[in-house]
């Protein structure tokens, strides 16, 4: 039976966390880079210190029993706590410390109107300690990790509004449809919106609602995650497609994608800062969201 927390029954817990998020042992290898002979081995010294199942596994299938939800809310308690005693700790010293999760849409290094290098070297003016840790990942992806605490603050565009999330404008992003020099509309110069709505469509999931509502594509046989996704289905010439501006300059440049009706199909994303209304933040991360607002002009609370 459990009678001491040590540093070891902390990485245990920590693991088996990592395995519930992940949903069983096959899929966390890869996230925790670790076997699946050693996670099993881990979970098995986990329940011997408790003294019982915190989840079953085998040809059934991996499941988290009720006892293992107990322990797995407690532990996440203790996580957070433990954050919160380490950022409460560090500030006490004076200076900035600890380490600061940030992620980011891609593609966006190009985007005149987002400045977040600027925001970075700001942020290293402050003469602190802290370690910044950057990410890029789909609008979808950082709205989980900053409602999980994977990190800190996002700034991406998104789709919706969740309750649980603060959102501050940062930057737009002009925003159009565009086809490749093989497509059938590329030479068409009497282009109608019924064309588009006609033609196939790569669609991704983090589109804003007034660019869905410019054009709405009967057919659409592709699906992408990620900007980069898009312009290799455009490039191809199978599928329309919005993309910012800015991303497909150097092709249109080169005569390899062609924009779509601008006059009437070109609108501006609104791209914000977000983070958690759950989860306090550190001195370090709340330094570096001031420094986000205020290389883009908006004025702080």
């Amino acid at each position: 039976m459990l009678r001491n927390v040590s540093d070891m029954d902390l990485k245990l817990l920590r693991l088996f966390s990592a395995v519930v998020k992940c949903g069983g042992f096959t899929a966390a290898q890869a996230e925790l880079n670790v076997s699946h002979s050693n996670i099993s081995m881990q979970i098995s010294a986990l329940e011997k210190r408790l003294g019982y199942r915190v989840c079953e596994r085998g040809k059934g299938g991996f499941s988290v029993t009720e006892k293992g939800r107990i322990i797995l809310d407690a532990a996440l308690k203790i996580f957070e706590a433990l954050d919160q005693f380490k950022d409460q700790a560090q500030s006490l010293s004076g200076k900035l410390m600890g380490d600061v999760y940030v992620g980011l849409a891609d593609n966006i290094s190009t985007l005149s109107s987002a400045h977040i290098d600027a925001a970075i070297a700001r942020f290293y003016q402050r003469g602190h300690s802290a370690h910044l840790h950057l990410f890029v990942n789909s609008p979808a992806e950082l709205e989980v990790a900053v409602i999980d605490k994977q990190i800190d603050v996002a700034i991406s565009y998104f789709n919706r509004i969740l309750p649980n999330l603060t959102y501050r404008n940062l930057y737009t992003e002009p925003v159009g449809i565009f086809c490749g020099a093989s497509h059938a509309l590329f030479d068409n110069d009497d282009i109608q919106p019924f064309d588009l709505e006609d033609a196939d469509w790569i669609a991704y999931g983090f589109l804003s609602a007034d660019l869905e509502r410019m054009v709405r594509p009967t057919t659409s046989t592709a699906t992408a995650y990620h900007l980069e996704a898009v312009i290799h289905a455009i490039l191809a010439g199978t599928h329309l497609g919005f993309l910012p501006l800015h991303c497909a300059e150097p092709w249109v440049a080169q005569g390899k994608m062609r924009i779509l009706l601008p006059e009437i199909m070109q609108q501006d994303v609104q791209h914000y800062m977000i983070t958690s209304n759950a989860h306090p933040q550190s001195e370090a991360a709340q330094a570096f969201m001031e420094d986000l607002l205020h290389v883009h002009g908006v004025i702080t609370p």
